[in-house]
């Protein structure tokens, strides 16, 4: 019978085996270099050209996709769906940079294209990108690892996310702004 100091004592050895195999094989990798490049370069970008104007409703977009798409990217990390050889921290969501680029790419669209149906074409757009470029890129890099996952399964899911956030959001906003609920 497991009882949970078992659990605990396995998650100590893991974090001790995550944090080694962290600072040997993967700090200063130049997979860790173009992780870290990556997610500053586009914050950069989102800074440039985010409507400052509509700076809350968009950063809302952007704080409710990190979440979904890190307890996402936790929960089929934990199940064994995908892994992530490399990341940028060794501990935290599974793999922080690629969920902040996601939560950017989001944030974007969002502030970019104002009707639903100029929203879902590029919707459409970033979830077969996502999925089908950016995944087997990633993949390729060793950055990204599916395990009993495609990337068939991810294009859909990028996109539901993508419709459903921003339905919440603007629901939210429009509440905000002494709308009915």
């Amino acid at each position: 019978m497991i009882h949970i100091q078992d659990i605990i004592e396995k998650q100590e050895i893991i974090s001790k085996m995550r944090w080694e195999y962290w600072q040997n094989h993967i700090i200063f990798s130049p997979q860790w270099w173009f992780l870290l490049i990556s997610v500053l370069l586009l914050f950069i970008v989102w800074l440039i050209v985010s409507d400052k104007h509509k700076l809350l409703p968009i950063l809302f977009m952007g704080v409710i996709t990190f979440s979904v798409v890190s307890i996402l990217d936790t929960i089929g990390g934990d199940i064994d769906l995908w892994d992530y050889p490399i990341m940028v921290l060794p501990w935290g969501p599974r793999i922080l940079s690629i969920d902040v680029m996601i939560s950017i790419f989001f944030m974007l669209i969002y502030q970019l294209f104002q009707t639903w149906k100029a929203y879902t074409i590029a919707a459409l757009g970033m979830a077969f990108t996502f999925a089908f470029i950016f995944e087997p890129i990633a993949t390729y890099l060793g950055i990204y690892l599916p395990l009993n996952w495609s990337h068939f399964y991810s294009f859909p899911i990028y996109f539901l996310l993508a419709i459903g956030i921003k339905a919440f959001v603007d629901k939210i906003v429009s509440i905000s702004k002494g709308g009915a609920m």
